[in-house]
């Protein structure tokens, strides 16, 4: 699985990228609002498991806050 988590991080890193140039509060939600709109409940799932057990090395600091603003913690959900 650690294949496919690399990949995913690759990928919020750039859309991360992308939104950058907004500043950093556009730009976290436009990552959430992209990761929530486009990506798939698995690849949101692989992700969050991948952060989890690997931990959220590679992960940059705009896409770790977006993902941040779409995981809820377990009491909440």
């Amino acid at each position: 699985m650690s294949g496919s988590g690399e990949h995913l991080v690759a990928m919020a890193n750039d859309i991360g990228n992308y939104f950058r140039p907004q500043g950093p509060e556009a730009a976290v939600a436009g990552i959430a609002s992209h990761i929530k709109r486009y990506w798939t409940p698995r690849m949101q799932k692989k992700l969050a498991a991948f952060i989890a057990t690997e931990g959220d090395h590679g992960l940059d600091d705009l896409p770790r806050a977006a993902l941040a603003t779409l995981v809820k913690p377990a009491a909440q959900a």
